[in-house]
């Protein structure tokens, strides 16, 4: 799942975002990209799940728009 953040201005909150979602799915990885403000989850957690996990430890954020980046979502038509 790849998710774009909102109101991230640098590098010191990628821990805080990354533990985040650890805090709900310890085996999840996590790649945290500052420059393009965004983070990529790979684990147990729904959509919603990390996007509520993301809410709680104070960052906004949405889901990626399709095709947008490694982790976005495919509607299947890639070849």
């Amino acid at each position: 799942m790849l998710f774009d953040l909102e109101n991230v201005t640098c590098d010191t909150f990628s821990d805080s975002i990354e533990q985040a979602i650890l805090s709900r799915d310890p085996t999840a990885a996590v790649t945290v990209e500052m420059a393009d403000k965004r983070v990529r989850v790979e684990g147990l957690l729904t959509e919603r799940q990390a996007l509520d996990a993301l809410a709680a430890a104070g960052y906004r954020a949405s889901t990626a728009a399709p095709h947008s980046g490694p982790g976005s979502e495919c509607c299947g038509g890639c070849s």
